[in-house]
């Protein structure tokens, strides 16, 4: 990968920031996650006996399924310019990974030396991942409610990313549920077909 600029996105659970610190480890640079540029309603659980935020609780309680995605996408949408793109034009050498780098976006860019992949989990990868992460057996079922609808966001985000690339004939990686971190630096770091 010669690229200056390294862009990882996808959905919530995908690994990208797990891809992302092995990446800039990699090339020498840094790594910046989108998530630390501005928060949508995350994760609906933290670790006992905090209770999650209660816009968060509301949000995933609240909604249904298209109206968080269009909610999340309107959010990523307004990020864009403000807070990505100055990155993306800043000339520094860096990885940058997270769901807001969609991939209308991303295709609109005319910088040389930016490579853009995105993780697209395969089916049931997201579930399993965020059932462990969220301790999802212990929780009451209020929280298993909000760590239910949580998935169903990701899983259709995920889904929604995949079609954006592929219509847009972007190169996206497919994560299974036994995909290694090297393996996916690898197909990082070999040129696209």
């Amino acid at each position: 990968m010669t690229a200056r600029l390294s862009l990882i996105g996808g959905s919530s659970h995908a690994g990208k920031s797990t891809l992302g610190e092995v990446v800039a480890n990699y090339l020498g640079c840094r790594c910046i996650s989108t998530d630390s540029l501005a928060k949508h309603p995350g994760r609906p659980w933290r670790d006992p006996p905090e209770l999650p935020p209660p816009h968060v609780v509301e949000h995933y309680r609240d909604l249904a399924l298209d109206q968080m995605m269009q909610s999340v996408l309107a959010h990523y949408r307004s990020m864009w310019s403000p807070l990505v793109l100055p990155l993306i034009e800043s000339g520094e050498r860096l990885v940058l990974e997270g769901s807001a780098l969609l991939p209308e976006l991303v295709s609109q860019l005319d910088i040389q030396h930016v490579r853009a992949i995105w993780l697209v989990a395969a089916e049931g990868v997201l579930e399993r991942r965020i059932t462990a992460e969220s301790d999802y057996e212990s929780r009451d079922p209020d929280a298993r409610f909000l760590i239910d609808k949580f998935a169903q966001r990701a899983v259709a985000f995920n889904r929604f990313v995949g079609e954006e690339a592929s219509r847009l004939s972007l190169q996206k990686i497919e994560v299974g549920r036994e995909t290694l971190v090297n393996e996916l630096l690898q197909l990082c770091l070999e040129e696209p077909k």
